[in-house]
C-alpha cells in the first residue's frame, strides 16, 4: 500500500516508468501485438478513442480538471482525423501541427471549469479547429500537402523524422516548454501533458514511417490518454492526502503511514504558540501565512522524518525507525530555526507566492516584526501498543510542553 502511494505522490516516477516500457517494447521488441487485436483497432479506431477519451474526460470533469479533459479531446480528435482524412499523411499533418499547441496551451492557462467564460471558448476553439481540418480534408487537401511539403529547417534536423518540419518543430518547442514547465512546477498535470505530447507525437511518426497504419498511432494515443488519467488520479490523491494551505501531506496521509508502522518508531506533536491570539489581532489571512512558514521549516526536518499538517495549527512529524531521544536534535533544530527567524507582516502589495515574496524579503519598509514558536512533544513506541498511542503520549508532551512556557520540546 506504502509502494502505491508513492507512487501516485510522486509526479514523475509514474510516468517514467510507462515511457520506459513503452520505449523498451517499441525499440527492443518491434511492438508486438496480436494479429486479433490488429484487425479490431484497425476496424474500430474512431470508437476506441473516442471510448477512451470519454471516460478520461470524464474523470477529469469529476475532480474540476477542465483543461485536462480538454487535452484529452485534443489527442482524441487528433488521432481520430489520422482514420478520416484522405490519405494518413494529410491526417498527421494536421494533428502535427494542433496537438502540440493545443497541449502546451491547455497546460499554461489557468482551470477555470468547463461551464465557464474561459472553458467554452476553450469548447468552442477545439470544435472550430476540428470543424477547419474536417472542411480542408474535404475541399483543400492540397493546401495540407503544400504544408507539408514545405521545408524550412536546416539539413539533418528533420531528415530523421517522417514529420512535417512545422510539425516537428512545433511540437520540439511544447515538449521543450511543457519540460521546462514540468522540472519547474512538477504538479501531475504538467508532467501528465509533457508524457502525452512525447507519446502521440511518436504515435504520428510511427503512422508515416510505417506506411500509414493506424493501430500504433491509435494504440499510442491510447496510451497517452491512459497518461492523463494518472495525471487525474493523481491530482485526486493530491487533493485527498495533501493539505492545500501548507503543502504537506495531511492527517489521511499520515493514518496510512502509521497504520504500517512497527519495531521502533517516533512521532513528534508540534503546535504554534499563542496562535489563537495571533490570528484574532492580525487576522486569518496573516495566520495563514504563519502556518506556512511553521510547515515550510518543519518539511526540512532532519532524521527522516516525515511531516504532516494534523490540523489547524498543529503539525506532526513520523520518524520510522527512531527513537526519541534519536530524533531530539532534529526536531530541536527546527525549533530553534522557526523561534530565531522574525516574521515580517506581509503588507498588501506583498505577492502571494514565495518565489515572487522571497524577492522582496530584503527590502525593509517599516514594517511590523514579530516572533513565532512552536512547541514540540515527541513519544516513541517504546512504551506504547500501536501508533494511537504514541500520538497521544506525544499530545501529552506537547500539552508538558506548553505548560513550561512554550517554545521548548518534551518527552
Amino acid at each position: 500500500m506504502a509502494a502505491v502511494q508513492r507512487l501516485l505522490s510522486s509526479a514523475w516516477l509514474l510516468h517514467l516508468l510507462f515511457l520506459a516500457a513503452l520505449a523498451a517494447w517499441i525499440v527492443l521488441l518491434d511492438a508486438p501485438f496480436p494479429r486479433p487485436a490488429i484487425a479490431l483497432l484497425e476496424a474500430h479506431s474512431f470508437e476506441f478513442l473516442a471510448i477512451a477519451g470519454g471516460m478520461v474526460a470524464v474523470l477529469a470533469l469529476l475532480y474540476r480538471r477542465a483543461n485536462l479533459a480538454l487535452q484529452a479531446a485534443a489527442i482524441s480528435l487528433a488521432i481520430s482525423g489520422i482514420g478520416v482524412a484522405p490519405s494518413p499523411a494529410h491526417g498527421v499533418t494536421a494533428a502535427a501541427i494542433l496537438l502540440p499547441i493545443n497541449l502546451l496551451i491547455l497546460t499554461l492557462l489557468d482551470d477555470r471549469g468547463l461551464l465557464s467564460r474561459a472553458g467554452l471558448w476553450r469548447c468552442a476553439a477545439l470544435a472550430l479547429q476540428a470543424l477547419l481540418v474536417l472542411g480542408l480534408f474535404r475541399y483543400q487537401p492540397d493546401w495540407l500537402e503544400a504544408l507539408a511539403a514545405t521545408t524550412f529547417l536546416p539539413l539533418g534536423l528533420a531528415d530523421w523524422s517522417s514529420l512535417p518540419e512545422q510539425g516537428l518543430l512545433l511540437a520540439a518547442l511544447a515538449a521543450a516548454s511543457l519540460l521546462l514547465w514540468a522540472l519547474l512546477d512538477p504538479t501531475p498535470a504538467h508532467v501528465g501533458a509533457f508524457s502525452a505530447l512525447l507519446t502521440t507525437t511518436l504515435g504520428l511518426e510511427l503512422a508515416l514511417a510505417r506506411g500509414g497504419e493506424l493501430v500504433l498511432p491509435t494504440l499510442l494515443g491510447a496510451v497517452a490518454l491512459f497518461l492523463l488519467l494518472v495525471a487525474v488520479l493523481q491530482e485526486a490523491h493530491r487533493m485527498a492526502f495533501r493539505d492545500g494551505l501548507t503543502g504537506l501531506p495531511n492527517r489521511r496521509a499520515m493514518d496510512s503511514l502509521t497504520q504500517g508502522l512497527s519495531g521502533s518508531y517516533a512521532i513528534a506533536m508540534t503546535d504554534v504558540d499563542h496562535f489563537k491570539s495571533f490570528n484574532d489581532t492580525h487576522g486569518h489571512e496573516v495566520g495563514d501565512q504563519v502556518l506556512r512558514r511553521v510547515a515550510a521549516s518543519i518539511g526540512r526536518v532532519g532524521a527522516g522524518g516525515h511531516p504532516f499538517r494534523y490540523g489547524g495549527e498543529e503539525f506532526a512529524v513520523v520518524f520510522p525507525r527512531r527513537t526519541a531521544e534519536q530524533v531530539v536534535e532534529a526536531l530541536e533544530t527546527v525549533r530553534e530555526t522557526i523561534a530565531s527567524t522574525p516574521f515580517r507582516l506581509r503588507g498588501s502589495d506583498r505577492p502571494a507566492d514565495d518565489r515572487h515574496g522571497s524577492r522582496k524579503r530584503g527590502i525593509k519598509r517599516g514594517r511590523q516584526q514579530t516572533q513565532i514558536t512552536i512547541s514540540i512533544g515527541v513519544a516513541d513506541s517504546s512504551t506504547a501498543t500501536d501508533a494511537d498511542a504514541v500520538v497521544q503520549a506525544a499530545d501529552q508532551a506537547l500539552y508538558r510542553a506548553k505548560k513550561g512556557g512554550r517554545n521548548r520540546l518534551a518527552q
